[in-house]
Formats: structure tokens, sequence, C-alpha cells
């Protein structure tokens, strides 16, 4: 029964679904848009006074692993959860997995992210698990997802056979009031199939978030009478009833996201429309704007008249001038700091990036690419070939993140120093993960239940590798910065190796702004010859260009007093000792002969 009821984010739901059923063992690798299932997990836990084993794993394979040999082998009720592009890491024992059956039960959580928002790709899960023939559920709401999780881990342990719960950021992150029930009480209340409408002239399919949008617009539009609205929630296998509902429409529009899932099972070109056709986008997100405006095409094309929006809102809003505000790295991140002194040494170097808060760089000048997890490193060797075969040494400065190098790089730095690669690897260790919500890595030792255990030392790992120049500086202190990234680069010429930098700072979000009271005034504004230097080579949010002065405006609510700006400013002192040590080729220059 209902014991009471709480408004939570659709992570938590699925959180709480998983632990009303019975879970005993959750294993996770921390990535937006699934990062708080886990900590949901331990808050419920907590709550019910039940004892489940719960880890953050040193990536999503380890997790999957755990969860299935918990499940597989030990009868356990396990699940796991990662992001979409965190599946591609656990794909080769998911693929094995599905070949046996399980003792216990097993729910594989994975959290799409289309657009992408926080992903370098996006993904559909429903794709893959239709392909492989497992399982899959896709929830349209937090109290949903609720009840999803309930119900599949219920069914894996039922059936014998692992099963794909596949979120969407908008279901993962939106709040909605869920009940809480005692374990193994909870009534699922999901409905699948047809929801709404007795018309016959168009029907729709949709699934997740994209079904409550559509269920939105034909109540807004006021046809929820005339077109009949068709719910999957288990995607594979699909329910019979949709192929009848399919067969008794005139025309159909499947809205689903991100890929041809739904659309693809019913298969019938002549009356389905959907991104095929292109009635429906072909990538990217489905917002409630681009439900409203297929909508209303397609009804206009029915002769059902178009929908015609609120003409003064609509004019209102076409005025309004939204200023750009990409992503930036926080004001005082240790990473800008690094970026600088790389940038600042070997403006045209080249600059293998990675994933994580540091793909950011990329607005610093200080990141060419980003691919996966750990391929800062065996991008940095391949261009490292590549120009070597031509007789060329060029700067090449691959930058991660500390939990990105215990997640996918230790082989690959193995591979590098093997196989003899020249090349600057930049650790940028801020002491946590910080780009998906501040969950402990291995190397603070911390679990999930915030219990202290053993950890791990990058530098100890780095040169257990056979990295023999390795050193941890303070990006903070731009000029130690800048120097050993210089003895760096002579390093790899003299040993035919690559070179290690661990620059070494606590995230200020971890330390919640302790820079203020440690650094330098902001007064870089006083001397400002409105050369924009500070603002192209930082990129920091915490300064802006007043056109009027022609001065840099610093932001004292955002600024957190770093000091990066005097290094970057040609008049302050900090700045003009930085440019005429570069000048005379001392220690911290860039290597003769180099770009």
């Amino acid at each position: 029964m209902h014991s009471r009821e709480e408004v939570i984010i659709g992570n938590q739901a699925i959180a709480r679904g998983l632990v009303e059923a019975g879970l005993e063992i959750a294993a996770a690798y921390p990535g937006t848009p699934s990062s708080e299932i886990l900590p949901g997990v331990v808050h419920f836990r907590n709550m019910e006074g039940v004892k489940i084993h719960t880890e953050w794993s040193t990536n999503e394979l380890c997790a999957f692993e755990v969860a299935f040999g918990a499940a597989a082998y030990g009868g356990a009720r396990a699940a796991c959860f990662m992001k979409q592009v965190g599946l591609n890491v656990a794909f080769p024992a998911l693929l094995r997995s599905r070949e046996r059956s399980i003792e216990g039960g097993l729910v594989i959580v994975s959290c799409d992210d289309p657009g992408p928002q926080s992903s370098q790709t996006e993904q559909d899960t429903r794709l893959i698990a239709t392909l492989f023939g497992i399982p899959v559920f896709d929830p349209s709401s937090p109290a949903e997802a609720a009840d999803v999780a309930y119900h599949a881990l219920t069914f894996s342990f039922e059936n014998k056979v692992p099963v794909i719960i596949r979120s969407t950021h908008r279901v993962s992150h939106a709040r909605e009031s869920v009940p809480l029930c005692d374990p193994g009480t909870r009534k699922v209340a999901f409905r699948e199939g047809h929801i709404t409408g007795n018309g016959r002239n168009l029907g729709i399919v949709a699934s997740g978030m994209s079904c409550s949008l559509v269920y939105d617009v034909i109540e807004e539009l006021g046809v929820s009478e005339e077109v009949s609205l068709y719910k999957v929630l288990k995607v594979y296998p699909v329910d019979e009833s949709l192929g009848r509902f399919v067969d008794s429409m005139e025309r159909v529009l499947v809205v689903e996201e991100t890929d041809q899932v739904i659309e693809a099972l019913i298969g019938d070109a002549k009356k389905v429309m959907g991104r095929r056709d292109g009635t429906v986008p072909s990538a990217g997100e489905i917002t409630y704007d681009i439900v409203r405006d297929i909508l209303s095409r397609v009804l206009a094309g029915a002769g059902k008249g178009a929908f015609v929006p609120d003409g003064d809102i609509e004019d209102a809003l076409s005025h309004v001038a939204v200023i750009p505000r990409p992503p930036k790295l926080c004001p005082g991140c240790p990473h800008r700091a690094s970026f600088f002194a790389m940038q600042y040494l070997w403006p045209d170097a080249i600059y293998p990036g990675d994933i994580g808060c540091y793909t950011l760089g990329i607005s610093q000048g200080a990141v060419d690419t980003c691919l996966d997890m750990g391929a800062g490193v065996t991008l940095a060797e391949g261009f490292y070939d590549a120009f070597s075969q031509d007789g060329k040494l060029v700067p090449i400065l691959a930058s991660i993140g500390d939990s990105t190098f215990l997640h996918a790089c230790m082989a690959p730095l193995y591979d590098a120093v093997k196989n003899r690669k020249r090349f600057i690897l930049v650790i940028m260790d801020n002491s946590t993960t910080a780009m998906t919500g501040m969950q402990p890595t291995p190397q603070t030792g911390i679990t999930v239940d915030g219990v202290r255990t053993r950890s791990v030392a990058i530098e100890d790992i780095v040169k257990g590798l056979g990295v023999n120049y390795v050193r941890i500086v303070d990006p903070y202190d731009v000029p130690a910065m800048v120097r050993t990234l210089g003895e760096a680069f002579g390093r790899t010429t003299e040993e035919a190796l690559p070179a290690v930098i661990i620059a070494r700072r606590e995230c200020l979000l971890l330390m919640k702004g302790a820079a203020k009271d440690t650094a330098y005034p902001a007064d870089v504004e006083r001397d400002c010859i409105g050369c924009k230097s500070c603002l192209t080579t930082l990129d920091c949010p915490a300064m802006s260009f007043d056109e009027t002065s022609k001065k840099i405006r610093i932001d004292d609510s955002l600024c957190t007093n770093c000091g990066i700006c005097y290094y970057a400013c040609p008049v302050q002192p900090q700045g003009k000792a930085l440019k005429a040590e570069k000048k005379a080729g001392r220690p911290g220059a860039a290597p003769p002969g180099t770009p």
C-alpha cells in the first residue's frame, strides 16, 4: 500500500522502484543524465532499512559485470546504471549476457541524451536492445519510471532474462509526485496501448517523453477525440495490439526519439509517417514546439485546419534579444589556468582532448578533438606517428581528467610508453568527477556511502606504467606550469617517451569557492587598455567588455579572485613577466624551432 508521496526526479523514481522490487546489488559509473540513480538507491535503502550493496565502479564495463555476476551466477536481484554512450563501454559483456539465462534478475538502466545536451553523440538505447532481442522499456514520466523499474526487475527475476530501462534526460530530470510504497507492495499502474481518441483517420504512435508531449499537444489543439494515440511502453518485444491499432488507422504518425525504432517495427512505409519520410526531424530532441508544429502540419494536410498560435505572444517573443550563452568552465576553474598555460606556450600545437568539463577548453584553443573517453591519449599517439613519419616533431599536448584517466587511459598510456610516443599528457586532477555531479573517483577513495576506503595515486600509476617524467603542478601557478610544459617537451625529445604533468587543484565547486579568500583582488579593470586579451585567452564568465568605457568589467558576484587574468593581461606585472620570459627563451618559453 502507498505510505506517502514525494516529489522526486525521474532518476530517483527509478531508484525507488528498484528498491521496492527487492534490489540487492547496484553498480554504476556516473554520466549525465544517469548520475542520480545510484545515490537514489542509497537514499531509499537507508530510508527503508534494507540491505543493498552499492558501488561506484571504475567504468561502465566494471559496473555491468558486477551486476551481471551477481544476477547470472549469484541469483541476486541486481542493476547497473550508465548513460547511453557508457553502454558502448559495457557492450561486449551486454552482448554476451543476452545469450544465457540468469539465476536472478538483472536490470540495465541506460539514460539517453537526445540533442545531445551533455554527450558527444545522441544514441538510442532502444535500437541496440531491439537489434539484439533484449526487452526494453521506455517510460514517459518520473512516476511511470518508478512503476517500470519495479516491473522490470520483477519481470527479469521471474523470466531469467536481462531487461533494459531506457530513460531520456527529460524523464530522468523532470520532477513529479511519486508514490512511495512499502517494499514488495507497489501496484504497477502504467498503461500501454490505445490511450485516447476514437478517430480512425489519424493514429499517433509514440513512446517515452515524446508520448507525453503528443498527449499535451492534442489536448491543446482540441483534437483529442479525433486523433487516436497509442503509447508504446515496452518497445521490444512490441505488443501485438500495436499491429491491430496500425491496421485500424488510415494514416499513422510515429513520434519517437531519436532513431526509427518503432517506425521500423511497424514497417508500413505507405501508411506510416515519421522520421523516414521527413515528417519528423531526422535527428535531435523532440520538443513541445516541434510536436505542435508537426501535428499542425499533419492536421492541416488532413483538412482539419492548422493550429494558429497566439499572435501577440509569438510577436512579443520574436523581439526578445536572447544573448547566446554557450557552456563555459566555471569562474576560477583550475582547468582554465592549465589551458591558458598550454595555449600561451604553443598557440599552434596539436591538442587532443577528452570527455569531461575540460572539453570546454575548446573555447581557449587548447582542445582540438573530442571522440570518447580515453581518446585524448590514443589520438595523441596517432598524431605523433603521422608527423614523425615525415620527420616532424611538433608539440602535442593531450588533456584528460583524473576520473577519465582511471576510467580509460591506463592501457593507452602504457601503449604509448611501450611504443615510444613523444607527447605531453596533462592530467587535470580536480579530485572529483565534476561534470556529472561531484562523484568520488578511485583516487579519492570514498564509496557512494561516504565511507573512506583504499585510494590510489595517479602519479604512482603513471610511474608504474613506465613514464619517467612525471611532475605535479598547481595550475594556478601559471609560471611554474609554463616552465614545466617547456621542460616536459624537452624530455620527450631526449627520452623518446611521453611526459606527464598532473595539474592538481581541487574543483572550486567541491571547495565551495574557497579561492575567494586566498588569491588576488579583482582590480584588473583599473589598468585595462581594452585589448580584450583576457577575454579571448580565458573565456571566463565573470568577465565581460563594457562598450561604453572600453574596458573589462568583472562581475564580483562570479569572480573567485583566482588571479589567472593577471597573467593574461599584457599590462599587469604578472603578464609582463610571463611575456618577457617567453621572449628571452628562458625556461618556460617554447623550445627553439617549435611552432
